[in-house]
This record gives C-alpha cells, structure tokens and sequence, in this order.
C-alpha cells in the first residue's frame, strides 16, 4: 500500500511539472500582447472573442466509469431548477445522458449525429425534458462519426458551428463528451469555455489525466482557444487510507483547479440512473443529492466572474474565419394600427433599435408592414405604437421580459 501511495504522489508531481510551464506559454504575440506566459484559467479576452450569452461546460474524462455522465445529468438537472436555461448535449454514442434522463433514444429520429454532419440544424434535434431543460440525444450510429469525417475540413468545428443558431437562448450548455479522446471529445472541447474533469479515486483516473491535459494544451496552441479547466473528485470513499491519500495529494497538488465538492460513493446515485432519473427527482434526501446540490452551488457562485470573461460561439467563429451561416429568408411583419400613428419595430434582430413600418390599406383596413431579411432561429420583438411597447397581436408565441411584460417571439 505504501508503495502505491507513493506512487501516486509521484504522478501527480510529474503532471505538475509536465504541465505548469509549456502550456502557459503564448501561441504568439502577433495580436500584440506581451510574449511569456498567461494564466492556465485564463479564458479569451474580449478582444479576441467577443461577449458571453451562455456558459459552457464540458464534462471529459477518457476514462469510464469516473461518473462524468452522472455529473452531467444532475449537473443540468439542478441548474434548471435553479431557473436557468440549460442544453444538454450527449456527445457519447452510448446513449447514457439521455437515457439517465429517462429519453427514449431507441426512438429518437434527430440525433446530435444528423446535426454534426449539417442534415439538420440543431433547433430540429433538440427535445424539452422538463421546465428549463432541453436535451440533443446520441445514440450508436454516433460512432462512425470519426471515420465518417476522415479529411473533412473544420472537422473539429461542426459542434460549435451548429450551437450557434440557439446559443443566445439558454444560460448553460453542459457537453457529456465520449470516454475517450477523439474528434467528438475534441468537437466538445472546441465548443466549451471550462472543463470539469472528473477524477475518481484509482491510480489509472490519475494516469488518464496527463493524455486529457494533453489535448487541452493541444487546442489551446491550435486555434488560441483557452478553457478553464476545474477537476471533480468522484466515487470518493473516505473510509479507506488510500482515497483519503489520493484526495490529499490531488487537492495539494492542484489547490486552484479542484471543487471543493467531492462526490461521495453512493448507491442511489445508481438506482436513479436505472431509473430514468435524476437524483433530484429520486432521492432528495441521499448523499449523492447533496453532494451534487453543493457542486451546483460552487458553480453557481462562479457565475459573475465566469460571465464577464465568456464569449459568443459567433464572435469565436468569426475571429478563426471559420462561422458558416445559413441563408437568410424574407419575414413579413404587418401590425393594424390606425393611419396616423407611428409604428416602429424592435427585436433581437435590429439590437432593439426601433425602425419604422411602412403603411398600407388592404381591404379597406389600416395595416403597416416591414419585410426583414433573417437567418433561421428564434428572434424576440416587440412594435412600437406612439411611443407604447405592444406584443404582436398575430403571434401566440411570447416570451417574458425583463420588465414584467411579453415579448412576441419567433423561430425560424
């Protein structure tokens, strides 16, 4: 035992000292930032890349059974119940996120596979789990995706070129990534801002962390993407001498990068995934629902700081010359409103800066129109009427504002 204790104390020392120099180091300085080194956490700035409208986390491991799944389930399963809007998106041709959420994936027509090879823009495959939560399903076809992509350009970018049509609609994307480091892993990476990497307590999950790391380093350096990487310990059981040496050591060794939420073993964490659900909706009283409660607060707690740094999928396509955008349709908006009046329109599509409609009769009833030019996804607005905000009357589709009162919604 003693052996293998030091063992792993020497792991982590080499992954520390492996990685705590080479990868802080700048691409170039061409952008015209000072050359050395930058923080590991550091994410994009601005500059570079644009605003924040979600976060976006990716949960990798290539190692299975360290509970990546189960994270990203409870994870989107109690940041929805904290309000916020949340996609899941199963990146596993196992299935298991959508499964542990109690889908139907055997019955699932629109899978992310038809949205990573442009069958389908991603609005299609998305599917409403509960209030607040949205999910894209996986499922094996998923698997030929790597050979099926052999050579293809942008192979690496399908993910967050396809996210970008509904990016503006939800607070958080959470990615279940493959146990394994491929092009799906990296797809995810890609599209991420931060990394959990959960690190369940056995010598080979310490081991697999070095290869993972390497491929954070290895798109940092490709395509000047940072990712703010936080490890989850998981399957914790304190009882035994070595997990309480293991934990020490990782926590000692990474004291910035680790939650200080730990996933303790627990068998109703399983029994709701066999169930079709999430330990919230199973068993609010177990261990496992408290440990998850704990690390969505943690999470929640970084959401100013992790806001302020974030960027737009767009702006980060648009700065690597890579944002594919689908053809723009012709969109006619026509408000009854008596011919005197001032009639404006406002929405996302115009950053809510008011423009005017034009006025006709048609048949004999005062009607104003203004046709505008829009790319598929979902758009709120709102008329302007003599100074006075008004939903649209011919459009069921509304969303809440900010100020107590409806927005008209579309979705193209």
């Amino acid at each position: 035992m003693r052996f293998l204790l030091q063992k792993v104390g020497a792991l982590l020392r080499g992954l520390i000292d492996r990685f705590k120099i080479d990868r802080f180091k700048e691409v170039d300085d061409s952008h015209g930032e000072s050359p050395g080194e930058r923080s590991f956490y550091s994410f994009p700035t601005p500059r570079q890349k644009g605003g924040k409208v979600m976060r976006k986390i990716a949960l990798v491991n290539q190692k299975g059974g360290c509970g990546k799944t189960t994270t990203a389930i409870n994870l989107a399963h109690l940041l929805a119940g904290e309000g916020k809007k949340v996609l899941l998106i199963d990146l596993d041709p196992q299935g298991h996120a959508g499964i542990g959420l109690g889908a139907e994936i055997d019955h699932a027509e629109k899978t992310i596979y038809e949205v990573l090879l442009g069958k389908i823009p991603i609005s299609e495959a998305i599917q409403n789990l509960k209030e607040n939560l949205d999910v894209v399903l996986s499922d094996v076809v998923l698997s030929a995706f790597e050979q099926v992509m052999t050579g293809a350009s942008e192979r690496e970018y399908k993910l967050s070129q396809s996210l970008v049509e509904v990016e503006n609609k939800y607070d958080y994307l959470i990615i279940d990534s493959p146990p394994s480091v491929g092009l799906l892993t990296f797809n995810g990476l890609v599209a991420a801002e931060e990394v959990i990497i959960p690190v369940d307590s056995s010598y080979f999950s310490l081991h697999g962390l070095g290869k993972l790391l390497d491929t954070i380093r290895i798109i940092e350096e490709r395509i000047r993407h940072a990712l703010s990487v936080k490890i989850l310990a998981t399957n914790v059981d304190l009882r035994t001498n070595f997990c309480r040496s293991l934990i020490e050591d990782l926590k000692a060794r990474f004291p910035e990068s680790c939650y200080q939420t730990m996933i303790n073993t627990c068998t109703r964490l399983r029994e709701a995934a066999r169930e079709g659900k999430a330990i919230g909706e199973f068993d609010q009283h177990s261990a496992g629902f408290r440990d998850y409660e704990s690390l969505t607060r943690e999470i929640l707690d970084e959401e100013p700081e992790m806001v302020a740094r974030g960027f737009t999928l767009e702006s980060f396509l648009a700065a690597e010359g890579r944002l594919e955008l689908p053809e723009k349709r012709e969109i006619l908006f026509k408000l009854e409103a008596p011919e005197g009046s001032v009639v404006q329109i406002a929405g996302d599509f115009n950053k809510w800066v008011p423009e005017s409609l034009d006025f006709i009769e048609s048949q004999g009833r005062p009607m104003w129109h203004k046709t505008i030019s829009l790319r598929p996804g979902s758009y709120e607005y709102k008329y302007l009427v003599d100074g006075l905000w008004v939903a649209d009357p011919a459009n069921e589709s509304t969303v809440e504002d900010a100020y107590g009162g409806v927005n008209s919604l579309i979705s193209l």
